[in-house]
């Protein structure tokens, strides 16, 4: 006779503590990293080669943060190394940017990407089963507009 009002009580104040608990649980919202549209000088170096960075120009027009992430991820998404295999692993936000899994046959890269106001830093880090840990930092700098 008491059971069910007391099972009721317990449910409805279960539901409030968890509403309330959902409430105070989400994380605050962050800021995005900074992230500048034009275009970048860039210079790579592999952990392999360490004497012979690879220096070019790109131009990044992605529209803000979120854009510039989206693009990259889909870039992946889209390769021909998809079409034969590969996928999107584990993606992670971080304080200052993003990271990702890339999963090949064989093969785990993750790459890292980390922004400052005129400067992208990404770190690609290879796992090959058939050989030892290499990485390739990137390192791209703001040099003005696109044309």
């Amino acid at each position: 006779m008491f059971a069910k009002p007391l099972l009721i009580s317990f449910l409805i104040m279960l539901g409030v503590v968890s509403a309330a608990g959902a409430q105070t649980a989400a994380p605050p919202l962050e800021p995005k990293p900074t992230f500048s549209p034009g275009m970048y000088e860039t210079e790579a170096r592999n952990s392999a080669i360490p004497n012979a960075p690879v220096k070019s120009r790109l131009c990044i027009a992605s529209a803000d943060y979120d854009a510039f992430r989206d693009q990259e991820i889909d870039q992946y998404r889209k390769s021909d190394l998809a079409k034969q295999g590969c996928k999107l692993g584990d993606t992670e936000t971080l304080k200052n940017g993003f990271a990702f899994t890339w999963l090949c046959p064989g093969t785990k890269s993750t790459l890292t990407y980390e922004f400052s106001k005129d400067l992208v830093q990404q770190t690609i880090e290879v796992l090959v089963a058939a050989a030892p840990k290499q990485s390739i930092l990137t390192m791209m700098r703001r040099v003005g507009d696109c044309p």
